[in-house]
């Protein structure tokens, strides 16, 4: 089943023409599913890895990437999903300057680096606070993405079937 055939088709006008286009403003919840935990199987998306690949790999198809997204609440992909190595070098060089990736984006306990801390100069030269550069930073809010739930193969067909029932 594509993505899309499932949608509800509506008229776009287009100049003097209206063109059938899928509705993609619809939206369905397929909540026994994705709220009972044990239907989904944790997975760890690599370096690179798109929708389509992690598809591939759980169903062994990729036009079950929407299954991928839907499980893990993703709306937009570009922003949601974990970027490549290469995609955030470039992000990062884009989002704080072409030379500043190294620059410090902030501090944060040496011993348990998930808490953040205000500057303290005496704390940071004894080695109490840890120095987070922005590529550090955005590489471990990358890392968080890449750890992301799957719905379990056996499921498939029936979410499938109950999918294209409710876009109708």
């Amino acid at each position: 089943m594509a993505f899309f055939k499932a949608f509800p088709k509506m008229y776009y006008p287009t100049g003097k023409t209206k063109t059938v286009v899928p509705d993609i403003f619809r939206r369905v919840h397929l909540d026994e599913y994705f709220q009972n935990r044990t239907n989904l199987t944790g997975y760890y998306v690599s370096d690179g890895q798109t929708p389509e690949l992690v598809s591939a790999d759980i169903y062994g198809s990729t036009q079950y990437h929407w299954l991928v997204l839907l499980s893990n609440d993703i709306i937009d992909v570009q922003r949601e999903w974990p970027k490549s190595q290469e995609e955030l070098t470039l992000y990062v060089k884009d989002k704080y300057g072409a030379n500043n990736s190294s620059d410090i984006h902030h501090y944060v306990l040496t011993a348990d680096k998930t808490i953040v801390v205000d500057w303290d100069a005496a704390k940071a030269s004894d080695g109490t606070y840890t120095a987070l550069t922005n590529l550090q930073y955005e590489e471990e809010v990358n890392d968080k993405k890449r750890q992301i739930r799957v719905l379990n193969p056996i499921y498939l067909s029936s979410v499938a079937k109950q999918y294209k029932k409710l876009m109708k």
